[in-house]
């Protein structure tokens, strides 16, 4: 990986907090988590909000990142990136409240096991990918990994 790239997925991870910030915030009340149906209602507001961030990102991916630099190479790259990176952008609400949801429901020896596991599969296919891939490897193992655990994530939800 070169300068340009490395400094396209950090402009990534940027905009990654951006579009999360307003989970986190929402993640953080605990009225969401008295009874199912409330949090399920929480749950689809805001995979809404997520998808109307992610087509605001991916309908004006240059003026979003212009914001922050004028070099075109990692502009370039930037926008190349976040089409990959973000291809599970819209399930950010699944990532940050059914783990939320756990810990509030004093599940937390589960919750670390699901952490630690996706941070370690994360790493694997990371190192994995990037053998096969080179730089491609490296963003494409990130929404594999989450779409992984959102299914993992679902099916403890529904138990």
């Amino acid at each position: 990986m070169n300068t340009t790239q490395i400094q396209g997925i950090f402009l990534n991870l940027i905009i990654y907090l951006i579009m999360i910030f307003p989970l986190i915030i929402i993640s953080l009340n605990k009225k969401i988590y008295i009874s199912k149906q409330q949090f399920f209602t929480t749950i689809i507001y805001c995979t809404l909000l997520e998808i109307s961030l992610s087509l605001i990102l991916y309908i004006f991916p240059k003026d979003i990142f212009s914001t922050f630099t004028k070099t075109t190479g990692i502009i370039n790259f930037a926008i190349y990136s976040s089409k990959i990176l973000f291809i599970s952008s819209s399930l950010f609400a699944l990532k940050i409240l059914i783990p939320a949801y756990l810990y509030n429901q004093n599940k937390k020896k589960k919750l670390a096991i699901l952490v630690l596991s996706k941070i370690a599969i994360t790493i694997i296919s990371i190192i994995i990918l990037y053998i096969k891939f080179n730089t491609k490897g490296i963003l494409f193992s990130i929404p594999i990994c989450d779409f992984i655990f959102y299914i993992i994530y679902f099916l403890n939800i529904i138990r």
